[in-house]
């Protein structure tokens, strides 16, 4: 029984797939279309949008979203797929994610009433100490 395990083991071992065998699953060939309920209730369910992303206007569809973000540098390709499947976005541009999610929206609220521009700072032995700054 011990030498069957084995024999097993090592017929597993030796089984390898070829770059064209896997390649064969990379683009998904059945589709799954959703329900009309589900449809309806989806935050993005406007037609012209998705034409907007379709396959034909890939990658340049991205560089309307990627304008609307602050860049420190721009970029100069949009997509980069000379490596795959080590792609590079935005190739060449340089930004600051926190600027973006955040900094870039303090003038709007400064000194509002809905003031979000603050920093909690929590030291190690929270809670005994807690400052909060504007």
């Amino acid at each position: 029984m011990a030498k069957v395990r084995q024999k097993t083991k090592a017929s597993k071992g030796k089984q390898k797939l070829t770059e064209s065998q896997i390649a064969v699953h990379w683009k998904e060939e059945e589709y799954f279309h959703p329900s009309k309920k589900f449809i309806a209730q989806a935050n993005l369910n406007d037609p012209s949008f998705a034409k907007k992303f379709s396959e034909k206007n890939f990658p340049k569809c991205f560089d309307h979203y990627a304008s609307l973000l602050d860049w420190d540098k721009p970029w100069r390709k949009t997509l980069d797929t000379s490596n795959p499947p080590f792609w590079k976005w935005f190739v060449g541009g340089k930004l600051n994610a926190c600027y973006n999610c955040v900094d870039r929206h303090l003038a709007k609220y400064k000194n509002g009433a809905n003031c979000a521009g603050y920093t909690l700072w929590l030291p190690e032995q929270y809670p005994t100490e807690c400052r909060a700054s504007a």
